[in-house]
């Protein structure tokens, strides 16, 4: 007869924070892509999705090295500081795709005028040909690009 073997198993622990937000990053974005506002009027909702999307995809690369409070804190909802934080594997935009950034990161934090400008909107926003506003189909794009959303 053999002896018993006993096998003590560890605790493991697995940082999911990047996976959920890699996903919430595609959920955002899927919700613009399926966003279809109520009538003819100038919507922010459709730049908000794009720029949160834009946010968690890179939060989700700040947390394979980071807790989630240090990515809080250090970043808020500042896309530009965020994206200037990554390693440089990850800083692939061209000038063109950060000049779009920085004016959609002006728009979502409101730095015209107050905070989180895609939420509590100024009336100014909404004027056609608005200078707050990027470029709809730019932004999509460069949303896409950076949540890899298939």
């Amino acid at each position: 007869m053999s002896k018993g073997v006993t096998i003590h198993a560890q605790t493991g622990h697995m940082n999911l924070s990047p996976v959920i937000f890699r996903n919430t990053a595609r959920d955002f974005f899927k919700c613009y892509l399926d966003f279809k506002p109520q009538g003819k009027h100038i919507s922010p909702v459709p730049y908000f999705l794009c720029c949160r999307a834009i946010e968690m995809a890179f939060k989700a690369i700040h947390l394979e090295l980071n807790n989630r409070k240090f990515v809080r804190k250090e970043f808020g909802h500042d896309l530009i500081k965020s994206y200037k934080k990554l390693d440089k594997a990850h800083q692939n935009l061209t000038i063109d795709e950060l000049n779009l950034l920085t004016k959609a990161n002006n728009g979502y934090l409101g730095k015209d005028h107050t905070s989180k400008g895609f939420e509590y909107l100024p009336i100014f926003y909404l004027e056609p040909g608005s200078k707050y506003l990027p470029d709809r189909k730019a932004l999509e794009k460069l949303a896409r690009k950076i949540t890899g959303y298939e």
